[in-house]
């Protein structure tokens, strides 16, 4: 996907509105995630009595979710289960019941989103990054029901975990955790993934190259489960689109040639109350924000 200036300021203008002018740490989102310098301990504990009762009752949540056939169903069950499954989850231990659950939670929220915005349109198969999720994309019934089937994929990957933890040694419990494993290896490979690209993100000034880079960032992203990972490099691409957004709102301001005869030339800075080097600062604030968080993101995964 290409873009040229123009329609790069045109792009983040409608995506954005208006920015922050310093990319402030993302905290509803990491404190979901939180886990710090016990992350790594955290996860390799098995989860065990109180912890899985937690767990046991966001599934039955999730259930009655997935129960809920119609779309009115659906809206009016995630009206009452809506903001306090995301309180409910924050609240578990680091570890793959966690993610998947997590996972499940916000899939399901988006496809009420995508469903109030008429998501009835087909899904884009070709964007889906892992084979799990473009198998579902090619039975999917509308974007809305895709995102369904997603969440639906993590809710049963959710319950073979819960199950283990349970001392459940099934096959096919063995078999879904297996293929668990393997997907979280993927996982891996398209964090590193974007972080390479993130660290691309850093080294360059254009905001076309840019633009095109936050596209391909954006594909992993929606790839990923929502873990502390994608929370980190979720930020750091939040980060890098409010930079390209005053790095465009300075650009005109400095190039802008104003008659002789006229100087109430338009520019959107002044109707800000901003100048260029206000913007110039907010780009650089920032950037310095986006490092912090590709720094964490590197040691949260490097030390995997």
């Amino acid at each position: 996907m290409k873009f040229r200036l123009g329609e790069v300021a045109a792009h983040f203008a409608f995506t954005l509105g208006m920015p922050r002018r310093i990319a402030p740490l993302t905290l509803l989102c990491l404190l979901v995630f939180a886990g710090g310098a016990a992350h790594a301990s955290a996860q390799a504990r098995a989860p065990a009595g109180k912890e899985l009762k937690k767990a046991e009752a966001l599934l039955s949540k999730l259930r009655r979710l997935e129960e809920a056939a119609d779309p009115g169903a659906f809206a009016k069950a995630a009206a009452k289960l809506y903001p306090d499954l995301y309180r409910s989850v924050s609240g578990l231990r680091e570890g793959g019941l966690k993610t998947e659950l997590s996972t499940a939670v916000a899939l399901y929220e988006s496809a009420l989103r995508v469903r109030l915005e008429g998501g009835a349109s087909a899904p884009d198969c070709a964007r889906e990054m892992r084979e799990a999720y473009a198998r579902l994309c090619r039975e999917a019934a509308g974007r809305a029901g895709l995102l369904r089937a997603k969440a639906r994929l993590h809710a049963r990957w959710a319950e073979a975990e819960l199950l283990y933890a349970r001392g459940e040694r099934r096959a096919e419990v063995l078999d879904a955790l297996s293929a668990i494993r393997a997907e979280r290896r993927t996982d891996r490979a398209l964090a590193e993934e974007a972080l390479y690209i993130l660290e691309g993100l850093a080294k360059e000034a254009g905001a076309q190259v840019a633009g095109d880079r936050l596209e391909q960032l954006d594909r992993i992203l929606a790839s990923l489960p929502r873990d502390r990972a994608r929370a980190l490099l979720g930020a750091a691409r939040d980060a890098f689109r409010d930079r390209i957004y005053w790095q465009l709102k300075a650009a005109p301001a400095r190039s802008l040639v104003v008659d002789a005869n006229s100087f109430n030339a338009p520019d959107v800075l002044p109707r800000l109350g901003l100048r260029a080097d206000d913007a110039d600062s907010a780009a650089r604030a920032n950037l310095r924000a986006a490092l912090k968080f590709i720094g964490k993101a590197k040691e949260l995964l490097r030390g995997n």
